[in-house]
């Protein structure tokens, strides 16, 4: 074993430091993580050919693991870290070659389109990022996110924190509108960074609850990550029930569990929403009491007269 670690755990961290390293590239996400992942497979294969990645496994022929298995214990649950006692082999991390791993990854990803895109009926569901997507532009051009914050900053403006509150709601809303991360964070760090710095606010404060905020968009409803993962959890826990209802020798998991063993869309969203709201809620109580106790660090944004001020009732209003 190379540096006397596991080889699996190896490939992790060479995969782990690979993508990070990715990421502050400075390149685009998506072209960094598909970078990052073309990469480290290319190292883990260059040291696993070279024989330095190599991890043990308990040995199948031992007459110890017959003995387990004669007792009852179950195949499944036989590991070495279930059994450190047991003998072990040592095998290189890809026992049949790297190039079989490509040869079945292929064969995966091929498979997986075709059964979930282009045979599946996921493909309407998938739908839905291309009009999240097209949502998120229609808010850039049409400057609807500037007109949000500009009517939450006074609606909040003048409380301690104020504009950070403001953030964390329009966040929330623009997470809402496009369920995407970047183009929240990216927004809001436009819109709204300059005029927390131009009004006194900590750049800590600020970058921090813009970053925030803007991860709100994988969790409240509609979210194009519960979107992707309701896609490929329901099929993962379908089978997974199926194989339940057999195991205890049923025909199929509706008759053991009494309901469809269906994992949907929007059931994950039912199940975000609450979440999402008690995040914001939380990230808009920190950003206040932060500016509590360090007012110097989160002034509140004077007003400029009664017609602000009706202006500021009005938006109430409209906001409630």
């Amino acid at each position: 074993m190379m540096l006397g670690i596991d080889g699996v755990l190896l490939a992790l961290i060479i995969t782990f430091i690979i993508l990070f390293g990715s990421i502050l590239s400075g390149f685009p996400v998506a072209f960094a993580i598909g970078g990052a992942g073309v990469l480290s497979f290319v190292v883990v294969a260059l040291l696993d050919t070279a024989g330095l990645l190599t991890h043990s496994l308990v040995d199948v022929t031992s007459p110890e693991y017959k003995d387990l298995l004669n007792s009852g214990v179950s195949r499944l649950a036989i590991s070495k870290f279930s059994y450190p006692d047991l003998p072990r082999i040592i095998e290189p991390v890809f026992s049949q070659g790297w190039e079989r791993a490509v040869d079945r990854t292929l064969s995966f990803v091929v498979n997986r389109i075709n059964e979930r895109v282009i045979a599946g009926q996921s493909i309407e569901t998938l739908l839905a990022i291309l009009m999240f997507v097209l949502m998120g532009i229609t808010l850039e051009r049409s400057n609807i996110a500037n007109d949000l914050l500009t009517s939450m900053a006074r609606v909040f403006g003048g409380l301690p924190g104020g504009l950070a509150v403001s953030v964390v709601v329009v966040g929330a809303f623009l997470a809402a509108s496009t369920g995407i991360v970047g183009a929240t964070v990216v927004t809001m760090g436009l819109l709204s960074l300059p005029t927390m710095l131009r009004n006194g606010y900590s750049p800590k404060l600020a970058t921090g609850v813009i970053s925030a905020s803007g991860t709100l968009g994988q969790i409240i409803p509609p979210s194009i990550v519960i979107i992707i993962l309701g896609t490929l959890a329901g099929d993962l826990y379908s089978t997974a029930q199926e194989e339940r209802a057999r195991s205890v020798g049923c025909n199929d998991a509706l008759t053991y569990l009494g309901e469809p063993a269906v994992v949907s869309v929007g059931t994950l969203f039912q199940a975000a929403l609450l979440p999402g709201i008690m995040l914001a809620l939380l990230y808009a109580l920190y950003a206040f009491g932060y500016a509590i106790f360090r007012p110097e660090s989160a002034p509140a944004v004077p007003s400029a007269g009664h017609t602000d001020s009706r202006t500021n009732r009005r938006n109430i209003l409209v906001f409630a």
